[in-house]
C-alpha cells in the first residue's frame, strides 16, 4: 500500500475510528458535542469535513483544548481495553486503519498517540522511584563489600 491513502480510503478509516470513539462515549454516558465529535476528523493537509475550518474556529472559542484531547484520549483508551477483552477483532480493525492513516497529518492521530502514552508526571514518577531504588541498591552494595574487606 502507498504511503499516500486515496481520500475514500481516508475517509474511511477515519469514519471507522471516530465511530468507535462517539460509540464509546455513549457507552460510558459522556456527551460528545457535535463540534467535539466533529473536531475528531481535522485535518490541514488530508480529507476533512467540508466545514472543518469553521469547526474548528467555534472549537477554538468555545473549549479547552487539553481538556477535550484528555477527554478523547480517556474514551480511547477504555475502548481498547474494553475490545482487547471482549473482541480483539475490532481491536485489530482499530490499529489496521490507524495504520491506514500513520503517514498522514491528522489530529485524531495526535490524540490516539497520546491515548497510548503514559502521562508525564506518570513517567517522571517512574524514573524517580527507579533512581532511588538503584541508590539504595548501590549503597547497600557498597555496605556488602565494606563488611566484607573489613573481616
Amino acid at each position: 500500500m502507498s504511503s499516500m491513502q486515496s481520500p475514500a480510503s481516508t475517509r474511511a478509516a477515519k469514519e471507522f475510528l471516530v465511530q468507535c470513539i462517539v460509540d464509546e462515549a455513549q457507552r460510558e454516558g459522556i456527551p460528545l458535542t457535535e463540534i467535539e465529535r466533529k473536531m475528531l476528523y481535522f485535518s490541514e493537509t488530508h480529507w476533512t469535513l467540508p466545514d472543518i475550518y469553521e469547526i474548528n474556529a467555534a472549537f477554538e472559542q468555545e473549549y479547552n483544548t487539553a481538556d477535550y484531547e484528555r477527554k478523547i484520549s480517556r474514551l480511547i483508551r477504555s475502548f481498547k481495553a474494553r475490545v482487547r477483552r471482549d473482541d480483539p477483532a475490532k481491536l485489530e480493525d482499530w490499529n489496521r486503519e490507524v495504520a491506514a492513516i500513520a503517514s498522514e497529518d491528522h489530529y485524531l492521530l495526535v490524540i490516539i498517540g497520546e491515548a497510548g502514552e503514559p502521562s508525564r508526571p506518570k513517567r517522571l514518577l517512574q524514573l524517580v522511584l527507579i533512581g532511588i531504588v538503584a541508590g539504595i541498591a548501590a549503597l547497600l552494595l557498597t555496605f556488602a563489600i565494606l563488611f566484607i574487606a573489613g573481616r
